[in-house]
């Protein structure tokens, strides 16, 4: 029986709305996240750059605080972003945060160094590093939200999981770039313009993601919502209380502690400390990132799909619970330094902490109905970035620092995944499910 003509046009065109909302969403996702990369890859060259100091740990510090401290803001953006998300929808937020978020991110590679203007460089890098956390404070979430409204309810795992994907890219292409520049670069040049062409880079992409976007319409979960509302009444809508979104909130953000920390420890950090308690040089820490974070990218749609055949909830808690079983002893052997064992390692850990994180998009977007979803995700999101995220490559430091010993990053590790097992412990599954409509 032959399929009718106009079914199938309408299928095919389905198809690319589907592929174009992808694109537009992962683009700006792929920004923030190359921004946070190539800050961390380049750290070392940042700490001569701007935290000149006899003392290369009080400069690596210093680098690191910056990076932490302007994950502060991230929790106030996103209750900005996502109380408009809501109010005005995706589209228009995700088309202003891509605005700031890359435009803040070139500024950076803009700004002279300590050498040219003193303590006004490192106070510039931190006021510019705010303003592209706080407005990426609604980049991750509103893109997770953006696709989860577009997608099929039993397709969600794998097409929200083009978000991770789209962040583990920025990683790996800012770990490509570390890599050849290192290689190739002397360090005179690397302090002195080397490290700044990829945040310059942010700029042209962030023109190419709003373009994208505004050809986009809003979703069709927030269109039927704005529909009703208009034949309903004219009253605004009403989300639920912030008292009563609390419990649910709470537990995400439990579950976002392994996320953040997480990621940012093993993907932020790992090359700083190759470099530091291996020995390993700049270039060769990168490429053991780069070869991870590609193994690592080829997992996503994978672990997203097998999201929607096993449940996300099943998937979350395998991840705290092997991070919490292995992350000692893979750390011990990562200690061991050298390339091929350094990336065996690193691969591994990866493999494991994707099965939290292709996931969670999925799973934070289907615990909010639609009039409070992209606030109901972003503000765990952000909090827990704040609190796990920001933080983790200053507590990986500090912890080899206050011990002494090379394995004390996996107290970190093991922290966050009980967490983050407490928090999906606590929660219900949500696979399959329809996405709610009602407050």
């Amino acid at each position: 029986m032959s399929v009718p003509t106009h079914v199938t046009a309408s299928q095919d065109q389905d198809r690319a709305v589907l592929r174009r909302v992808i694109a537009a969403s992962g683009l700006g996702t792929l920004i923030e996240y190359f921004d946070y990369a190539s800050y961390s890859y380049l750290a070392t060259t940042i700490a001569a750059v701007f935290f000149p100091s006899t003392d290369r740990s009080v400069a690596l510090l210093s680098t690191f605080a910056v990076f932490g401290l302007a994950f502060l803001v991230r929790p106030f953006g996103a209750l900005l972003w996502g109380a408009l998300g809501d109010r005005l929808g995706r589209k228009r937020i995700l088309g202003t945060t891509i605005v700031l978020m890359s435009g803040a991110t070139f500024a950076i590679g803009l700004v002279p160094g300590y050498s040219a203007i003193g303590l006004a460089a490192p106070a510039l890098l931190l006021l510019l590093r705010i303003v592209q956390s706080f407005s990426a404070a609604g980049e991750y979430a509103g893109a997770g939200t953006f696709i989860a409204e577009y997608a099929p309810d039993r397709r969600r795992g794998l097409l929200t999981g083009f978000v991770p994907l789209s962040s583990g890219a920025g990683f790996l292409i800012a770990s490509v770039m570390a890599t050849v520049m290192y290689a190739n670069l002397s360090t005179t040049a690397m302090e002195s313009w080397g490290w700044r062409l990829p945040f310059l880079v942010a700029g042209p992409l962030g023109i190419v993601g709003l373009y994208l976007r505004f050809r986009l319409e809003d979703t069709p979960e927030f269109r039927k919502l704005t529909d009703r509302e208009k034949t309903a009444s004219t009253a605004p809508r009403r989300s639920p209380s912030f008292k009563a979104s609390l419990p649910k909130m709470g537990r995400l953000l439990l579950v976002m502690a392994l996320n953040a920390g997480g990621y940012y420890l093993l993907l932020s950090y790992i090359p700083t400390y190759l470099i530091e308690e291996t020995g390993m040089s700049e270039a060769d820490s990168n490429l053991v990132v780069t070869i991870a974070l590609t193994c690592y990218i080829a997992l996503i749609p994978g672990t997203a799909a097998l999201s929607d055949r096993f449940g996300r909830r099943r998937m979350l808690l395998a991840a705290s619970f092997l991070l919490t079983v292995l992350s000692y002893p893979l750390m011990m052997v990562m200690s061991l330094g050298g390339i091929a064992v350094s990336t065996v390692v690193l691969v591994v850990f990866l493999a494991i902490f994707s099965l939290n994180d292709a996931v969670f998009p999925a799973f934070f977007a289907e615990t909010f109905p639609t009039g409070s979803r992209y606030l109901g995700f972003a503000l765990p999101f952000n909090v827990g970035a704040a609190l796990f995220g920001g933080v983790a490559p200053y507590a990986g430091t500090w912890l080899i620092s206050w011990t002494g010993s090379p394995y004390s990053p996996a107290y970190f590790l093991i922290a966050v995944a009980v967490l983050s097992l407490a928090g999906v412990v606590a929660s219900p599954a949500t696979a399959q499910n329809q996405l709610q409509t009602e407050n």
